[in-house]
């Protein structure tokens, strides 16, 4: 009888820590300084900060694996229930998913070595401006027909082009550059224009999010921007 009821008592704990355990979620993401950064466990990315943040808020918990950019998207469109703790808005897929909670935004400018560029029409005119392929910069680019566009994979040899000088400017947001220019101990000093175009930063989801954890997070950052938490993870990254 003793044993019985041990066993009857042992079953019911286990149900009751069953019930109790934080839902976890699964999330893919893909290396993209300072977003979310593969292998840093001090400096993760800021997106991943608040991705994290926000669960802790909400009551969950949350299971990240970093994937090429492109099988991440793909796992994102295909697998019920899955997060990603960030991507750029305005590109022909944004139907695809959806998009959680805004969590910062991207200001494109133009960048030289020898003096402003505050607008399209004097970048027009350039001999040469060079950008990352498949980033919201190129597609701007591109839907407004420009023929002096070179399109790099990587945002080092994008810095790289501009010290050189085989190339006039660079297009990409500010603190992308200033970090990418920082880390390559490249100079002259770069030269920013003016903010040329504004694009959201989300949080994102497979179509399939079920409506109550859509609005676990997006209360869960809406208590971050709130009370600062937000702003001082952006700050770290110097991302705002």
């Amino acid at each position: 009888m003793h044993l019985l009821i041990a066993a009857f008592t042992i079953a019911i704990g286990s149900a009751w820590t069953s019930l109790a355990a934080e839902p976890r979620d699964r999330v893919v993401a893909a290396h993209y300084p300072p977003l979310m950064v593969a292998g840093d466990t001090e400096y993760p990315g800021y997106a991943i900060e608040i991705m994290r943040e926000a669960a802790r808020r909400a009551g969950r918990s949350v299971d990240i694996t970093f994937l090429p950019f492109e099988r991440a998207i793909f796992e994102l469109q295909n697998t019920p229930g899955t997060l990603m703790p960030a991507l750029f808005r305005g590109k022909e897929r944004d139907d695809l998913f959806l998009w959680v909670v805004d969590i910062n935004v991207a200001e494109l400018r133009f960048a030289s070595t020898t003096g402003r560029i505050d607008d399209l029409d004097t970048a027009r005119a350039l001999k040469s401006i060079v950008v990352e392929t498949g980033t919201t910069g190129e597609i701007l680019l591109n839907r407004r027909a420009f023929e002096n566009v070179i399109r790099m994979h990587d945002p080092a040899a994008s810095a790289r082009m501009l010290e050189s000088g085989r190339v006039e400017a660079w297009f990409l947001t500010k603190s992308n550059m200033q970090r990418v220019w920082s880390a390559l101990d490249a100079s002259p000093a770069l030269i920013f224009g003016d903010i040329i175009h504004s694009v959201p930063i989300s949080m994102v989801a497979s179509t399939d999010l079920p409506d109550d954890v859509t609005a676990a997070y997006r209360t869960a950052v809406q208590s971050m921007y709130d009370d600062g938490t937000l702003t001082g993870i952006l700050e770290r990254y110097e991302a705002n």
